[in-house]
């Protein structure tokens, strides 16, 4: 699968999954907004028919005509407070009754909380809270209706009375300053309201998320995948080309020394066996190399770690590392203080590291390679300091350098040849010493990798 095809599906998988979200937060929001219109068109037209109850029966109590005078008004005070005007007397027993009776009508099964208005005291009375388990209430409510097959609103009143005259009291329900005789109905838990006119849409969006995750993933695995093949085809570039150069040579001194007259020409002889112990211990080093980041991958490296000399340590690494450049021209710089600097470290790891890092600054550089090594101690850390003139590295490229097998692209440029393992290892070792190792911009050229060390 090709580069652009993979960006192609994660474009249009984004749009895809950006576009259900979008038209599924539309479906909720209509949902929530339909619901508040249900809820508010059955509340306002309960409460209005509990004030109408309460005017008709006051009207039977008086044995007077039912007066058109009345004006019912149901005001929304807030989202979950309705104030509802009657314009006549209003009996506690009787509008609980009512209220009960008209919510269960229309479905409404919250818990509530109501007062009336008192006009004396200009605050609001008798205010009780009538809950939705409150089984005494309900048993009380279904013995009156159904103990003569048609109570009267008299018994009705009488029943609900007894039941909660002792439970009168002041309330917190704020005032209305537009009508005299009126009452309010709180409601504290509206959202269980609409818990269970959401609960399908909560599924079904649930699955939707399920099923998102599980595409998201997909599309992990198939870039990673990509990902992964292309780091396996480098590798293989690589090791062609590496191994490919000694193994030539090798055959080819070979086929020389095969012939029987070379024995006349010592100087070729000699050369050619040079050249074939050269190959040799080139070849043995890459696969040493390997090897190497093979035994480290299953983390079966055991560090021998030891109280070294930070600064002679580096001068000693630094003359091996002399000996393998065969005459190359180079310069190293040493920054050291004349301070003491000890650490525990695992001398043959660590010289590798400094090895490595020293080899990449080398490799990668268009001009007569320096490299300035500067130590410094901040209050509990040490900071190894390598300072090169090499080509640089690009910022989105100095995290990756470090992974396994990673080699900044150069196109079908192949000037400089490795594994991409040699900062991995460098990576690993520090990493398992406790240490931490990060590279940034040398202005105006190079890099500088710096290696901190805990005291």
């Amino acid at each position: 699968m090709g580069r652009n095809t993979i960006r192609f599906i994660i474009i249009l998988a984004t749009f895809s999954v950006l576009g259900i979200l979008l038209i599924q937060f539309f479906f909720f929001k209509n949902t929530v907004d339909l619901n508040e219109k249900k809820f508010h068109d059955s509340a306002t037209q309960a409460l209005k028919n509990v004030a109408g109850n309460l005017i008709e029966y006051n009207t039977k109590i008086r044995g007077t005509a039912a007066s058109h005078d009345h004006v019912v008004a149901v005001d929304q005070i807030s989202n979950n407070y309705y104030v509802v005007n009657v314009d006549d007397e209003i009996n506690p027993g009787l509008l609980e009754h009512f209220l009960i009776k008209e919510f269960r009508k229309y479905n409404i099964e919250l818990d509530f909380e109501y007062a009336i208005y008192d006009c004396e005291n200009s605050q609001m009375a008798y205010g009780i809270a009538v809950l939705e388990e409150d089984d005494s209430l309900k048993r009380k409510n279904l013995h009156t209706e159904q103990s003569s097959g048609c109570a009267t609103d008299e018994e009705i009143f009488e029943n609900h009375y007894q039941l909660r005259s002792s439970k009168k009291t002041g309330c917190d329900l704020p005032t209305c300053e537009k009508y005299t005789y009126y009452f309010g109905v709180y409601f504290p838990n509206r959202s269980r309201f609409y818990s269970s006119q959401v609960q399908a849409w909560l599924v079904v969006n649930g699955f939707l998320v399920i099923v998102i995750l599980f595409f998201g993933y997909t599309l992990y695995v198939i870039i990673n995948q990509r990902r992964l093949s292309e780091i396996q085809k480098n590798f293989i570039n690589n090791l062609t080309h590496e191994f490919k150069t000694p193994i030539a040579s090798i055959d080819l001194s070979a086929k020389v020394l095969s012939d029987p007259k070379i024995i006349q020409h010592p100087r070729r002889l000699e050369e050619y066996s040079r050249i074939i112990g050269e190959q040799t211990q080139r070849l043995s080093a890459q696969v040493e190399k390997v090897l190497q980041m093979a035994t480290i991958e299953k983390k079966r490296i055991q560090l021998q770690s030891k109280e070294i000399n930070l600064a002679e340590f580096i001068r000693q690494s630094i003359a091996e590392f002399k000996t393998s450049q065969n005459g190359n021209e180079y310069e190293i710089e040493l920054d050291i203080p004349n301070v003491e600097m000890v650490v525990k470290a695992d001398p043959l790891h660590f010289s590798n590291v400094i090895f490595n890092i020293l080899d990449n600054a080398f490799k990668y550089c268009d001009e007569v390679p320096h490299v300035r090594i500067r130590l410094e101690q901040i209050k509990k850390h040490i900071h190894v300091h390598f300072a090169d003139n090499g080509i640089g590295i690009a910022k989105e490229y100095r995290k990756k350098i470090f992974g396994r097998f990673f080699r900044i692209p150069t196109g079908d440029i192949h000037n400089v040849k490795g594994f991409g393992l040699g900062l991995d290892y460098v990576k690993k070792i520090t990493e398992r010493h406790g240490w931490k190792i990060e590279v940034a911009d040398n202005s105006p050229k190079g890099s500088i990798f710096t290696i901190t060390i805990p005291v």
